[in-house]
């Protein structure tokens, strides 16, 4: 499937179906962890930021990572959400109670935005959805949008290492399901490495901690390497 065939499918599916049970399936799914809002905030509890920086959260999906990254980071910082369903962003731009976010659809492996634009940029809880072509795709566009020494910080699923906790979580989020179009691309995320996908893209300084029994991974890197070294032939 190539990229344009995969974002207009990923528009049918979030903006008809998807978007409309959304934050219920995101309620299921953290339970087990400790509750969504926990886990949100344990995600970004240990980022720093700036006192005024400009931060992107790609693929926000209905914005409730995007409020716990703007509970972290502080009123002068002006946070940015965009994902590529106007369904997830019509529900963002409603549950929306902070005069420092915006919300704008857009596709993440082509923003718009201007190169250097942004202190940080982060990707939650999305690059399991895609190809890994795709995923180099989101991967480099952040590290063209990022100021000289901006941080990307990737909050994803990981794979435990306890078998239990492992086939426990596979069961809860519903990886059985034949029909559950992320068990591949989780598959391949894992198998590849996000710590070197990250790095392929251009990030230096790239670190992974790991969180809820290894359930969790925050992957974090730096731009400071430049595009040109890089080829979307990658795959």
């Amino acid at each position: 499937m190539s990229h344009k065939e995969e974002r207009r499918w990923y528009k049918w599916f979030y903006d008809q179906l998807h978007s409309h049970y959304y934050d219920l399936l995101m309620k299921w799914c953290w339970l087990p962890l400790g509750g969504e809002a926990k886990c949100r905030e344990e995600l970004v509890s240990s980022i720093d930021f700036s006192p005024d920086g400009r931060i992107l959260d790609m693929c926000c999906g209905t914005g409730t990572a995007t409020f716990a990254i703007a509970r972290r980071a502080g009123k002068r910082n002006k946070i940015i959400g965009m994902d590529l369903s106007s369904g997830q962003i019509r529900i963002a731009k409603r549950k929306n109670r902070y005069d420092n976010i915006e919300f704008t659809e857009g596709d993440a492996a082509g923003t718009g935005f201007t190169e250097g634009e942004f202190d940080k940029v982060f990707i939650t809880h999305a690059l399991h959805e895609m190809p890994r072509e795709s995923r180099f795709r989101v991967l480099v566009e952040a590290q063209r949008i990022l100021k000289d020494k901006g941080e990307l910080v990737v909050l994803e699923l990981d794979r435990p290492e306890n078998v239990f906790v492992r086939l426990f979580m596979g069961f809860w989020f519903l990886y059985w399901l034949p029909f559950n179009f992320e068990t591949t691309t989780r598959r391949d995320m894992l198998k590849h490495g996000l710590c070197g996908e990250v790095r392929e893209a251009g990030f230096g300084n790239v670190r992974k901690v790991s969180l809820r029994r290894g359930v969790l991974q925050i992957v974090k890197g730096e731009k400071r390497r430049p595009l040109g070294a890089f080829s979307l032939a990658k795959t």
